[in-house]
């Protein structure tokens, strides 16, 4: 019996090792079936949780931003390619320095005008009278009528004080400067300009009338328009025909003084005068053209023609007109001057 029961006991023996291992398999398959689908849950929460792409326009952290969501989270699959970061992060950088870039300024913090613009002329502006324009603009161009009646007049006077300036291939002179000189200092300047052809010169200024003096006088006195120092006017050597404003004065300096122009010096760079002897008049030849042209105009309201610029002549020229008066120069009878 015993024999028997332990033959029993053998053959039951496989059949339970058989059911003890499925009943250990089954948990595990279970958990690992667990393990994966924890596994792809959090991948898919992980891509459920990404940043969304921020909208255009934004600062430069938030486009960096979007260069970071932009990266696909793998699914598990390994032979999917990574995302480029470098450069995202390059691509996002060169935007935040255009996002930083403002409105480009020029040296006194106006906004420069986009250099595909077109220039516009500034309007032209019209003033009452030489005090108005002396304290409504910033330009002796607000004078001009008036000056080319007072050199016309000049020229009446005294042909040699007031001589155009002849044309040669290297001077080059400003839209609304005078070409004039006293007949000595411009006979030096062609000297000058005839011995270095292959150089040009510009003229920033020449001749300049007592009206324009008042202007640049006043503008220094009250330090606007950005001029820091004139003379008075009916002293200035620009009146009298004797005085350049030279653009390229250091290149131009050595032939200048060669032939008796004097550089003023580092407090008025570009400006030379003529000096002789007997170059300096004891009269203002613009002074005394304006004069006459006062007394034409108002004949109940007379000025001493004497070419001294007088506090008589300066109260006359602040109500002048700066367009220039109704009867205008004549070296004979009085003409009617064209409006």
């Amino acid at each position: 019996m015993a024999l028997d029961g332990d033959n029993r006991g053998s053959a039951r023996s496989p059949t339970r090792t058989l059911l003890i291992g499925l009943g250990l398999a089954v948990p595990v398959a279970v958990i690992a079936v667990d393990v994966v689908f924890i596994a792809r849950g959090r991948g898919w929460t992980s891509r459920a949780a990404a940043p969304a792409p921020a909208a255009s326009g934004a600062t430069g952290g938030s486009v960096r931003a979007v260069a970071t969501s932009t990266v696909q989270f793998p699914d598990g699959d390994d032979d999917t390619a990574a995302p480029d970061v470098d450069a995202a992060i390059a691509a996002s950088s060169e935007s935040d320095a255009h996002a930083d870039d403002g409105e480009a300024m020029d040296d006194d913090g106006a906004p420069e005008e986009p250099s595909s613009a077109p220039a516009k002329p500034a309007p032209s502006q019209h003033f009452a009278t030489v005090q108005d324009a002396a304290a409504g603009s910033c330009t002796t161009v607000s004078v001009e009528g008036l000056s080319k009646q007072i050199i016309e007049q000049a020229r009446c006077l005294n042909p040699k004080a007031v001589v155009p300036l002849p044309s040669r291939p290297n001077l080059v002179t400003g839209p609304h400067v005078f070409p004039y000189m006293q007949a000595d200092a411009r006979d030096h300047l062609v000297r000058v300009l005839d011995a270095h052809k292959s150089a040009q010169m510009k003229l920033n200024s020449a001749l300049r009338t007592v009206a324009q003096q008042y202007l640049v006088w006043r503008w220094s006195a009250s330090k606007s328009c950005g001029v820091e120092l004139a003379t008075r006017p009916g002293e200035s050597n620009h009146e009298l025909g004797l005085a350049l404003d030279v653009a390229e004065h250091a290149s131009w300096r050595s032939a200048l003084e060669a032939e008796q122009f004097r550089w003023l010096g580092a407090s008025d760079r570009v400006h030379f005068d003529y000096k002789t002897a007997d170059a300096q008049p004891r009269k203002m030849t613009d002074v005394l053209a304006f004069q006459k042209l006062w007394n034409r105009n108002h004949p109940k309201d007379p000025v001493n023609e004497d070419g001294l610029y007088s506090a008589a002549t300066e109260v006359r020229l602040k109500k002048a007109p700066p367009d220039g008066f109704e009867i205008g120069p004549s070296c004979g009878k009085a003409t009617k001057h064209a409006q």
